[in-house]
């Protein structure tokens, strides 16, 4: 097992095989899992582990991040989604990660952001 990010979590919905991972500062940090199963991601909490089973076509839906880590993984799932979805809460971004939508945006992804 190693150190669970929710980021990691995203990517590991497109990987072949089952990963199991383990947060070990902040055990109740899977506030993403519920909305990457509404994706259609094989994804499951057990206290502070994480099992993802991949690779997962993801699917576009309407889906809400509670925080920073949350949104980020929300939006990387997004990128190997298929259709067109929303993401509630992306204002969180701008707290760490400001030029990752713009830097997205440059590199190819279609994305439109609405004021919440």
């Amino acid at each position: 097992m190693h150190r669970r990010t929710a980021a990691a979590d995203a990517f590991l919905t497109q990987a072949p095989g089952v990963s199991r991972i383990e947060e070990r500062i902040y055990t109740a940090r899977d506030s993403h899992v519920r909305p990457l199963r509404d994706f259609s991601a094989s994804v499951t909490s057990d206290g502070p582990a994480i099992t993802v089973h991949g690779p997962s076509r993801l699917t576009a839906t309407r889906v809400a991040g509670q925080d920073i880590r949350a949104v980020a993984a929300l939006l990387i799932a997004a990128l190997a989604a298929e259709g067109v979805l929303t993401i509630e809460g992306i204002y969180h971004l701008q707290r760490g990660y400001g030029t990752l939508l713009p830097t997205l945006s440059a590199l190819g992804a279609e994305l439109e952001v609405v004021q919440e």
